[in-house]
């Protein structure tokens, strides 16, 4: 892959080139990182809106000597991003969000029970041929599926609509290591950050001094977006995540452990911030979360 990336970007040299989730190296006193692009047609129509709005926030986007984004090898796609020094809050920039409603067409892809829905189809039917290899997935998974059909009937039952909501950039997940890389960013509604910061505080034990009141006041979101806010942190994201990664051996089973150990203190979590929604707008309520 060295050679490869030399040839397709004219390096003349590469240094401490070291396979990680993706391949990082430096070159001319530079970072860079050589990355896989798992939905290539999705990453297209994510980079030419960052491309529109002149974002280049923590990465530069190198083009391959034939003046391309995206290079392929051996059937996968690959972007090259030299590393931008650059300091970042992410709870500066869930309070300004940015709205790209006016460079891009809304359409139906952004239904989320519609994708859940096809999610959880999807891991039900593989299930069935892996359960017995995975002790940890058999013992949880359908707790997690629950969860997940959980999410999908208060989103369907509870959202008043979706067709007048703007669209932001978001991010897939929410983490210091990824936070700006393109690969990250997606276009959804802007409850999506929200919760994923919810989520990525409980997660990393940061959530237990957080004021989540001064949060929702800052925030301002209106009914519909506490609905689409709280059937997110109800799927749970965070589970498939690392069964993804089990599936494809990229980690062990021992990473699911923690998620699993977590289910208690995870529920007291929504119940807390299920009172805590109540006092910015009155959704309804799950039996099983209000306390």
């Amino acid at each position: 892959m060295k050679d490869d990336i030399m040839y397709y970007y004219n390096l003349l040299e590469i240094e401490s080139f070291e396979k990680r989730d993706s391949y990082y190296f430096k070159s001319d006193n530079k970072i860079f990182s050589f990355e896989l692009v798992e939905n290539i047609e999705k990453s297209k129509r994510v980079i030419n809106i960052l491309h529109k709005l002149n974002y280049t926030k923590g990465y530069q986007i190198v083009f391959n000597i034939y003046g391309e984004i995206f290079t392929q090898i051996s059937n996968n796609w690959y972007i090259l991003l030299l590393h931008v020094d650059e300091q970042y809050d992410i709870l500066s920039d869930l309070l300004h969000p940015i709205n790209v409603s006016k460079v891009l067409y809304i359409d139906f892809s952004y239904a989320w029970n519609y994708l859940w829905i096809k999610k959880v189809d999807y891991y039900e039917y593989q299930f069935q041929h892996i359960s017995t290899i995975y002790p940890l997935i058999l013992e949880s998974f359908n707790y997690y599926i629950g969860f997940a059909e959980n999410a999908i009937s208060y989103f369907s039952y509870n959202i008043r609509t979706t067709e007048s909501f703007d669209l932001f950039l978001c991010h897939e997940r929410i983490s210091y290591c990824n936070y700006l890389n393109p690969l990250n960013i997606t276009v959804d509604y802007y409850a999506r950050d929200v919760a994923e910061y919810i989520k990525f505080l409980f997660f990393s034990d940061k959530y237990q001094d957080f004021s989540f009141s001064s949060l929702f006041s800052s925030l301002r979101l209106n009914y519909n977006d506490y609905i689409l806010l709280f059937s997110r942190l109800l799927f749970p994201s965070y589970y498939f995540d690392v069964y993804d990664y089990i599936i494809s051996n990229k980690t062990s089973e021992k990473d699911l452990a923690k998620i699993i150990f977590s289910v208690d203190k995870y529920y007291l979590f929504l119940c807390q911030l299920y009172q805590c929604i109540l006092h910015f707008a009155k959704i309804p309520k799950i039996d099983w979360i209000q306390k």
